[in-house]
């Protein structure tokens, strides 16, 4: 695997990971971060003008009198108080993931996993903790991302109750107290240490000028910040090495500390190095069409969200992102929305691993409408329809123009990132055909279709579950768990880690006059071939599945949804004699599982089609009624030849 890690990655990144690797094993990065009190950060008393002169955001400035009774009928709306939520919290009851309430105790057990009810050691250097024990790391880490500061905050403005404050400022106290710099697992990661640092800055901007907010814990704002800035700085190269998310979060950390907390020694530096090393990321990891690099809708909505934190960290310190990073993140914006449907959701690919950095309205996880009618009001200028999302942006941006604009265009083919979408006036199909990987996969996903119909999600990614789950279960990402053709049990790369496959399988896009068509070679001696059309009734899918030398290969078409009733309203035909069979939570090949939230999963459906031959058509249709004879498929009565499909 060395010849193809050195192609895909290049010898720079092999001796960038074997370099930090000695410096982790020698104690060098220990040495650079040493475990030292929280009186060693920061100034060494209160600046009492920083309440005053310190930059703000547009939270800072909203008046809870005006922003109270728009709460209160977004609550209703959504059936969702984020008071009742926030009283939870102080019975030890926080919300994990976006979904469902954990028991962490009053004061908060930070250590503890919330996926497995372990409690882990926080009393070692974090250099000396893993993320690759037999716990899934992020279960330790999702308490301490505070999101819950979101939830405070909204509780704040619904009824103005003191409350409310204390308790961020009780459960900040508590967290420095268990959690002293660079010791234990929630200093490991230094995005998680920036994820943290944008929401303790938001609720402290919110909260800047309530009585609750005491000088005396000002001044233990600015040691956090401090503290987590030089965390973040100490092992800055590894996150931008990472080629995604975690470079982009980190700089924006250093860029929040260095911009609000103007009064520590290393503040201009930081606030330098940050937007240097943000405005390299965007050029690199967002492609022309607006795609971003971690091929997922879920961590792309995590880039809108922290690049919508950026913008209005700098329009805090008077200015903006530079104008050619603005005119990526309003490609990138335009490609999320273009895949967007009316209700929020999105046809879910790639990794999604939980992320939904501002949990500031009551809408679910999977709607996308609060993240992306941020990005759409700051970089496009333009409004969604309104509802319960505007929260959100409101939130962060102030109040937002009366009206929506008018309805936005968008490209729906992006064959650079591998996305493209067909739509029809009773649904919409989605199809990845990557035709370049310029940074690494995330799953074997080449040829996956997802398909929406009478505004249900019929077919779809059965999403992550876990990125350390045992047996199976781990992270599905895996050919198998998407809607392709499979042949003898393989994928069309090697998994070689658990964030990397080798080698990086592109697809060959071909002319398509009634959608899109694509082929990979990925499995070894074989040729897979798909074409996605749309015809007036719906659409039709035909794979062909070929062996190089003529040779036999036993195939199996795979079809995931949460619904049997919507995968039976899939037409499906075969060139030669086929088997169906039906697989619900089978735990033996992690098939006929649904995992809408990390760490949950629910029971589903995969319909599997298999069949052995040399050269083998599978015919797949919603909508339309399909006939497949010898030399040609008929599609509600329309002949397509088989001399087409070659």
């Amino acid at each position: 695997m060395l010849i193809p890690l050195l192609y895909h990655l290049g010898p720079r990144w092999l001796a960038q990971r074997t370099r930090f690797a000695l410096e982790r094993k020698l104690g060098l990065l220990a040495k650079r971060s040493p475990q030292r009190p929280w009186a060693n950060f920061g100034p060494t008393k209160t600046h009492p003008a920083w309440r005053v002169q310190s930059p703000s955001l547009p939270i800072t400035k909203l008046d809870q009198t005006f922003l109270a009774p728009h709460l209160e009928a977004w609550a209703l709306a959504g059936g969702h108080s984020p008071v009742a939520e926030a009283d939870a919290m102080a019975r030890g009851q926080f919300r994990i993931f976006s979904h469902t309430l954990c028991d962490l105790g009053y004061p908060p057990q930070w250590a503890k996993n919330v996926l497995t009810g372990q409690t882990i050691s926080s009393s070692a250097h974090w250099t000396k903790s893993s993320d690759a024990g037999a716990d899934d790391i992020k279960g330790v880490w999702e308490a301490s991302r505070f999101s819950w500061a979101f939830t405070l905050v909204r509780a704040w403005a619904l009824d103005g109750e003191a409350r409310h404050v204390e308790l961020f400022w009780k459960l900040v106290e508590d967290w420095m107290q268990k959690n002293p710099p660079n010791r234990g697992p929630n200093w490991m990661c230094g995005q998680e240490a920036a994820l943290r640092l944008i929401a303790f800055t938001y609720a402290l901007q919110a909260f800047r000028h309530h009585p609750a907010t005491t000088d005396e814990r000002i001044l233990l704002g600015a040691r956090f910040a401090d503290a987590t800035a030089h965390r973040i700085a100490v092992h800055f190269d590894y996150a931008l090495s990472q080629s995604n998310n975690h470079g982009i979060s980190e700089a924006i950390g250093l860029l929040t500390a260095g911009t609000f907390w103007p009064e520590l020694s290393a503040a201009a530096s930081w606030r330098q190095q940050g937007l240097q090393a943000l405005e390299a990321q965007v050029a690199n990891l967002v492609a022309d069409d607006g795609g971003f690099s971690q091929h997922s809708t879920n961590y792309h909505r995590l880039f809108l969200q922290l690049m919508t934190w950026g913008e209005l960290v700098q329009r805090a310190a008077g200015t903006t992102l530079p104008a050619a990073t603005r005119q990526r993140v309003r490609q990138a914006t335009r490609f999320l929305l273009s895949l967007m449907e009316s209700d929020g959701t999105v046809p879910r690919y790639g990794a999604d691993d939980g992320a939904n950095l501002f949990q500031l309205s009551g809408c679910g996880y999977d709607d996308f409408r609060p993240a992306l009618g941020a990005a759409t009001a700051l970089f496009l200028g333009e409004r969604l329809p309104a509802g319960p999302w505007d929260e959100a942006a409101m939130f962060l941006l102030g109040p937002l123009p009366a009206s929506a604009a008018s309805e936005l265009t968008f490209t729906y083919d992006h064959p650079r990132s591998g996305v493209s979408t067909l739509h029809h006036a009773r649904g919409t199909a989605f199809f990845r055909a990557p035709t370049i990987f310029r940074h690494r996969p995330a799953q074997a996903d080449q040829l996956h279709v997802t398909l929406r119909w009478d505004d249900e999600w019929i077919t779809e990614d059965p999403g992550t579950y876990s990125y350390n789950a045992p047996g199976v279960m781990n992270g599905l990402a895996g050919a198998r768990y998407h809607n392709v053709a499979t042949v003898n049990g393989l994928d069309p790369m090697k998994r070689v880690g658990r964030f990397l496959w080798l080698p990086w399988t592109a697809c060959q896009r071909l002319p398509e006059a009634r959608g899109y068509r694509a082929t990979h070679s990925g499995y070894p001696g074989f040729v897979a071939e798909r074409r996605l059309l749309k015809f007036p009734q719906g659409f039709v899918i035909i794979d062909r599945l070929r062996g190089m030398l003529r040779q036999p290969g036993e195939w199996t078409l795979r079809w995931h949804g949460r619904s049997r009733v919507g995968l039976e309203k899939l037409s499906i035909a075969c060139s030669v004699a086929s088997a169906e069979s039906w697989l619900t939570a089978d735990e033996t090949t992690g098939e006929g599982w649904y995992s809408g939230y990390y760490g949950a999963k629910t029971p589903s459906y995969t319909r599997r089609l298999t069949a052995t031959g040399e050269d083998i058509i599978f015919v797949t249709a919603l909508g339309c009624q399909i006939r497949l004879e010898k030399n040609a498929v008929i599609v509600d009565g329309e002949s397509i030849g088989i001399n087409e499909l070659s």
